[in-house]
């Protein structure tokens, strides 16, 4: 079973080989709605205003870490 922290590790080494940097995104998890053997981790760009497309996710896998990333629209 991947827990919440290793989900997150995971998601962030996604969302990195996507050419972005996770530090400048604000970082959130959560069972993901349309599948609970997923977690769902939120990318949302930091900053006074959130921008259109600025929130990316990372979906993993509970059990096996396979992940997949989504871009913003």
């Amino acid at each position: 079973m991947i827990t919440e922290d290793r989900a997150v590790e995971i998601a962030s080494m996604v969302f990195t080989a996507q050419g972005r940097r996770a530090a400048d995104y604000d970082v959130s998890i959560e069972t993901y709605p349309a599948d609970e053997n997923q977690w769902i981790i939120w990318f949302d760009k930091k900053g006074p205003f959130r921008i259109p497309g600025g929130k990316h996710a990372v979906v993993v896998n509970k059990s096996t870490g396979q992940s997949e990333f989504m871009a913003g629209e």
